[in-house]
């Protein structure tokens, strides 16, 4: 049971065809992971340290167009030694400038669009073909690249996609419980998710959860 859950990237990649897929968040103790239009800065510099050795575990990271445009991240290990991973960036339009940091050339990025297909110096454009199944289609796409792994950092609308698909496996929920912010964005339900480690760095909680649907296989974890 060990053996499995420690190698849990290796059989969901060649078993079910697809990266394995961790959600992760950050949210005040009301609930809230962000504000319309503008940054909500919840996690302290101790947690965003632990999340950049995150990044640096994965294969790849995804955010959608309003993260890229509203927090303009870098999506690198700047704060901790390790790979970057390959930034991958939902912009069905191209409505994102390419003054925007994930642009840069830190890091390869793949840019998930319905117009352009091809290659510029370090950014990839992947025409998705199947819009209606935009998560399915992406981890396909992943897959076939060989993408081990990826890191979903994106806003509501995207978590909430990879949520409604079941077509995700872990998630990592940062809480700022000193933080009681009740206005705004609010954070995906876990009541019903099955949490299997927790640790706190000074007013943040983090909680590791599970799919429910891939606990037979990992139940020893």
């Amino acid at each position: 049971k060990e053996a499995s859950f420690l190698n849990r990237r290796f059989f969901t990649f060649h078993e079910k065809k697809r990266p394995y897929v961790i959600l992760k968040w950050a949210q005040t103790a009301g609930g809230v992971m962000g504000l319309q239009g503008e940054r909500l800065k919840i996690s302290n510099d101790i947690t965003d340290r632990k999340v950049h050795k995150w990044r640096s575990e994965e294969s790849a990271i995804l955010i959608g167009t309003n993260t890229a445009l509203h927090d303009d991240p870098f999506l690198t290990t700047r704060l901790w030694p390790g790979q970057n991973p390959v930034r991958v960036i939902i912009d069905k339009e191209l409505t994102l400038l390419p003054t925007l940091h994930v642009f840069n050339e830190e890091a390869p990025t793949w840019v998930f669009n319905k117009k352009k297909e091809g290659a510029e110096k370090n950014i990839t454009y992947i025409r998705c073909t199947d819009e209606s199944n935009l998560v399915p289609f992406i981890l396909r796409e992943l897959h076939d690249r060989n993408m081990l792994s990826i890191l979903v950092e994106g806003g509501a609308s995207t978590l909430a996609s990879f949520i409604e698909s079941g077509l995700w496996d872990e998630a990592r929920v940062i809480v700022n419980t000193s933080m009681d912010t009740a206005q705004g964005i609010a954070a995906p339900e876990t009541g019903s998710w099955i949490a299997f480690h927790r640790e706190s760095f000074r007013a943040d909680t983090v909680s590791y959860y599970l799919n429910e649907n891939d606990w037979p296989s990992f139940h020893g974890a």
